[in-house]
């Protein structure tokens, strides 16, 4: 069930949040000896949740999980839990440390993706991705700062979204390298958008946020779309693209030939990662990803003048092995661009290739959140798990 449906369910009191929750508690119980999703459950702190929930909140009685290693102040948090959504649990991430973050650790074992248990499910929100595609949650908590969303979600054939640069308000106010932003990852794209509502806006810890973004209205009419396979050196695999490409033509969507020529983000991403986590940079190299991120969002604003969005495979590959954690792995390459430049960037299901996920990013002009998400709909399709 939606998160949408079981928070109407719980307001009319068909159903109860102790019902509710006690049916995802069991289905961690059940499923993270298999998949390890979990970093801690926090059963006894759900359970009295939600028997003392008032009943009237916009997600009341939803249970979700929250990214490990997130702040117990977080803005996110804060609101969800206000509009009646209740914590199970904190989900897994990367190791720290790891040469690839496309991966899920429990201090135990790593995270495995419900297609297939040989799969990591992506990374960083490597756990919330993994427990939402397996049922046990409609939505999971996590940050993007190159791809932790957006990765996840195409590998586990859901919906990740980052909102435009500041959409959600985050613990540590705006940061030095404007990276990251705070988002939910969900098994539908209009829970994403509802919960995205929810924790928006300007908060006292970063008063710099964006304004609060009600769930826009559907766009309607022509959208026009330019497709690139790649925004790299590094090509994406053949069946990715070809899927991509299929779904593409087959979409409500006009699709136009529009250049693009961006600029190499793998130096800029990590001076600006510094800085966004208080290591600092030099002052030339601050000053060439400075450059980078102009010229960028140059060029994709030149793009934008010709199309609505523009439309990539979220990684160049199908979910890879869990056990490839020590290998320099480049499948999020077309997702850090975007972390850059600060655009509004979602990943929905499009098709299957090798019998796993393959993901459709949107990307769409600042603050056209919007059209993004419009794009995202007339593109997705609903993906089925093989049968046992």
């Amino acid at each position: 069930m939606t998160a949408r449906g079981i928070a109407a369910r719980v307001r009319s009191g068909s159903s109860s949040a102790v019902e509710v929750v006690e049916a995802a508690l069991d289905a961690a119980r059940r499923l993270d000896p298999v998949l390890h999703f979990l970093d801690e459950l926090d059963a006894d702190g759900a359970r009295a949740a939600a028997e003392r929930l008032e009943p009237s909140g916009a997600l009341a009685g939803v249970p979700f999980l929250i990214k490990s290693r997130t702040p117990p102040d977080a803005p996110i948090l804060a609101r969800l839990i206000a509009a009646g959504a209740i914590p199970i649990g904190r989900s897994t991430r990367a190791r720290p440390g790891a040469i690839s973050q496309t991966f899920g650790w429990n201090g135990r074992d790593y995270t495995r993706n419900p297609w297939d248990l040989t799969r990591s499910p992506g990374g960083s929100t490597a756990g919330g991705a993994a427990a939402v595609a397996a049922g046990v949650v409609p939505l999971a908590t996590g940050g993007d700062s190159g791809g932790s969303l957006r990765i996840p979600a195409s590998f586990c054939g859901i919906v990740g979204f980052k909102g435009t640069y500041g959409r959600i308000p985050r613990p540590g106010g705006r940061g030095l390298g404007g990276l990251t932003t705070a988002g939910l990852i969900g098994a539908d794209l209009d829970d994403v958008v509802l919960a995205t509502s929810v924790a928006s806006g300007p908060h006292r810890l970063d008063p710099t946020a964006l304004p609060q973004w009600p769930v826009p209205a559907r766009v309607a009419g022509v959208l026009r779309v330019a497709y690139h396979s790649t925004l790299g050196v590094c090509p994406a695999d053949p069946g990715v693209d070809r899927v991509l490409r299929d779904r593409v033509s087959a979409a409500d969507v006009e699709v136009v030939d529009v250049p693009l020529e961006l600029a190499p983000t793998d130096e800029a991403w990590p001076v600006l990662s510094g800085l966004d986590n208080g290591r600092g940079a030099e002052a030339d190299a601050a000053h060439r990803a400075r450059e980078v991120r102009d010229h960028n969002n140059t060029s994709l604003a030149d793009l934008f003048a010709e199309v609505d969005a523009l439309v990539t495979p979220t990684t160049l590959t199908v979910a890879h092995g869990y056990d490839q954690h020590e290998a320099s792995i480049v499948t999020g390459d077309p997702c850090w661009v975007f972390n850059v430049t600060g655009h509004p960037a979602v990943s929905v299901p499009a098709g299957l290739a090798d019998g796993l996920p393959v993901g459709a990013q949107v990307v769409a002009p600042h603050g056209a959140d919007e059209v993004a998400l419009e794009v995202a709909r007339r593109l997705q399709v609903e993906l089925l798990p093989p049968a046992d």
